[in-house]
């Protein structure tokens, strides 16, 4: 994982949001359920947010951040396997949440080519692999 170039945005004309890191991750039971999390600075706090379930928590780290995320999610589907609202679990957080997401990851894989970029001169690309 890069730490990407931190850009600060005004959210809603009013507070500013500095993005930290796009992040993806997955729920241990359900591997192939890929998470998008974003990491943002806002008012001296870390915010981590799960983008796919609008559901965001906070702390004063990084990793204190997406560990009270991933609390806020297991509440969340939990709540939602006990109301029997599974058909309304996937509830997309802000387009402008998902544009900052895309933008870092975006900008992470120019930073792997750069980095890589001896590889691709010398060595032929044989194929491509999809997930």
């Amino acid at each position: 994982m890069r730490i990407l170039e931190k850009k600060t945005y005004l959210r809603n004309g009013v507070r500013k949001m500095t993005i930290l890191k796009a992040l993806t991750g997955s729920i241990e039971n359900l591997p192939s359920l890929r998470l998008h999390i974003l990491l943002t600075k806002e008012d001296d706090v870390i915010v981590a947010r799960c983008l796919d379930f609008s559901v965001s928590s906070h702390g004063n780290s990084e990793t204190e951040a997406l560990n009270s995320l991933s609390d806020s999610i297991k509440d969340y589907i939990g709540h939602a396997i006990e109301h029997d609202a599974l058909d309304e679990i996937i509830d997309p957080d802000e387009d402008e949440f998902w544009e900052a997401f895309r933008k870092s990851e975006l900008q992470d894989e120019l930073l792997n080519i750069k980095e890589n970029i001896d590889i691709l001169k010398t060595k032929k690309i044989n194929e491509v692999t999809y997930a």
